[in-house]
């Protein structure tokens, strides 16, 4: 059940107190339209012409309350002070002893005096709660805490919807009702000695919408391999934001029953533009997260290990919300292919198609992201180039199974350093790389598509192509060279035959800088650029050579 208590009414429960007969209290209620308070204006209220709320003011909400205490016959008049921002926004009552409104003004002080008149009895201290029955039912009761009822016999409960009263009643709290969702109530507790002496509450009433069983992680819903189940996070379902992105959600768990297996969480049915999350307890680690595994909708692959319960989360992109379908699917879990670690990579041969899987694939965290896909998990492969001469290489994937991505990074060394890295492209497809006259040796090439635990992996194709680079003019630190490296601000270009055109590109492939020298000496100037590694592409006789350089 959920309990919402009512400012209004909660007044009541500090600003009754009892004392001699001819003496109580009245309360100066302010508001705001907008809700964020006063903004700094002020007021006073006098008793007699003397101030007894000096400056009085709130800084947030709609409404704040502030009970004085009077005598019989007294006379209440109030000063508007103002001298904050949006005074339009503010207006003000009065209250008597009941919490009946005797005096009203906006902007402006009540200079007509308001004559206090006390009761000859005591006025129950109360406060009112409206308590829900969600998800349980579409009921709601009243909770009624009588505080006080001073030196009354008892008190009365009572409402305005033919509900048999409670008597005799002394402090305590009390449920009254229930009643069916968006009725209004009044609730009336009386001093049962003198009527007159009785407590009103403001309208009350449940009115929203009950949010689903499993609104929240600690009501799961438990799914099985094979499940479809199908739901809504639409505003009349009544499901709130729990976590993730600003979207409704929903919440399911799993548990496979003591088997280690892949399980597949598909929301490709669904009406909107879902996004799904997995944890490993509420309020746990996520070990798995998809947006837009098929289309606009949601689909992800998981390892369970059997023994852990899984928290699924169903929300949206973005703000995103509508009605779904969740499929549950199971098989064995999938092993890491044969070339999952770098040090066990796969050799290609030039021109010669080889097939390759990340399916099971994992991370080492140990390695760095590629620089073109630095957020979240990946699942890698990883092969070999080896280079004989300097030469030109070309790395292309092919998807021929139900992965969407297989994305390519090129390095210098085994370990996956971006600082090794040569080249990256993660285009969320079939990818080509290329390096022109790279020195002879050995090239990791790491093969990927994104999430190592919310796997959209599979099949594809990867091949290498090598052709031998004429590389005459940059056979020789005498005919090419490039210093310093790595430099603060400035690199010198030096050649034998005239330096026709340089391309400066980030780790991106972005081009970031260019000129056309046709000198046998040039100053490339990086002053201007960030640090970090760039490649740069020089033309000498028609022919261009790939150099890194490093700005500190």
């Amino acid at each position: 059940m959920k309990k919402i208590t009512f400012l209004i009414v909660s007044v009541f429960a500090f600003a009754l107190s009892f004392t001699a007969q001819g003496q109580c209290n009245y309360t100066l209620e302010m508001n705001d339209s907008w809700g964020d308070g006063w903004n700094g204006n002020t007021m006073d209220v006098l008793v007699n012409g003397a101030v007894v709320l000096d400056d009085v003011t709130f800084n947030n909400g709609e409404q704040f309350a502030i009970p004085f205490t009077v005598n019989d016959g007294d006379e209440i008049t109030t000063v508007w002070n103002g001298g904050g921002g949006f005074p339009g926004e503010t207006s003000y009552r009065i209250l008597d002893f009941a919490g009946v409104s005797v005096g009203n003004a906006a902007q402006t002080g009540i200079t007509t005096p308001i004559v206090v008149v006390c009761p000859a009895c005591d006025v129950p201290q109360v406060s009112f709660a409206v308590v829900t029955d969600c998800p349980n039912s579409t009921n709601f009761s009243i909770e009624v805490t009588i505080s006080d009822i001073g030196s009354a016999s008892g008190v009365t409960i009572s409402d305005d919807q033919a509900t048999t009263p409670l008597t005799g009643l002394t402090a305590g709290t009390y449920t009254f009702g229930d009643y069916l969702n968006a009725t209004n109530v009044i609730i009336t507790v009386a001093n049962e000695d003198d009527g007159t002496c009785s407590v009103p509450s403001s309208s009350l009433t449940f009115a929203g919408v009950c949010p689903p069983v499993n609104d929240t992680c600690n009501g799961a819903i438990p799914v099985n391999c094979n499940d479809t189940v199908t739901g809504t996070t639409a505003l009349a379902s009544g499901a709130t934001d729990t976590g993730g992105n600003p979207a409704r959600d929903v919440w399911y768990s799993f548990n496979g029953g003591g088997t280690p297996q892949d399980v597949t969480l598909d929301l490709c049915a669904s009406s909107y533009d879902t996004l799904i999350r997995v944890y490993d307890a509420c309020s746990g680690t996520q070990i798995a997260v998809n947006d837009d595994g098929c289309g606009t909708r949601s689909r992800l692959t998981f390892g369970s290990d059997g023994a852990t319960t899984y928290y699924i989360m169903v929300e949206g992109f973005g703000s995103s919300s509508g009605a779904f379908e969740l499929s549950v699917s199971c098989s064995d879990l999938t092993p890491p292919p044969a070339n999952n670690e770098c040090v066990d990579a796969i050799a290609l041969s030039t021109g010669v198609t080889v097939e390759g899987t990340t399916s099971g694939a994992t991370q080492n965290l140990d390695e760095e992201q590629p620089t073109c896909d630095l957020f979240g998990t990946i699942a890698d492969v990883w092969y070999t180039v080896t280079l004989n001469s300097i030469s030109d290489l070309t790395i292309t994937t092919t998807i021929t199974g139900t992965s969407d991505q297989a994305n390519i990074a090129v390095y210098s060394a085994c370990g996956g350093l971006q600082a090794d890295e040569l080249a990256c492209s993660d285009g969320n497809a079939g990818e080509s790389v290329s390096g022109t006259a790279l020195d002879a040796g050995t090239y990791y090439i790491r093969v990927w598509s994104d999430g190592a635990t919310s796997r959209i992996a599979g099949t594809f194709d990867i091949v290498a192509d090598i052709t031998l680079s004429d590389n005459d003019v940059f056979s020789s630190e005498t005919a090419f060279s490039y210093y310093p490296n790595p430099t603060n601000d400035v690199v010198t270009l030096k050649a034998q035959n005239t330096i026709q055109n340089v391309a400066v590109y980030n780790v991106v492939g972005q081009q970031v800088m260019s000129t056309s020298p046709n000198a046998l000496e040039s100053n490339l100037d990086l002053t201007s650029l960030r640090t970090g590694a760039y490649f740069v592409q020089v033309t000498i006789n028609d022919i261009t050579k790939t150099v890194r350089v490093i700005k500190q």
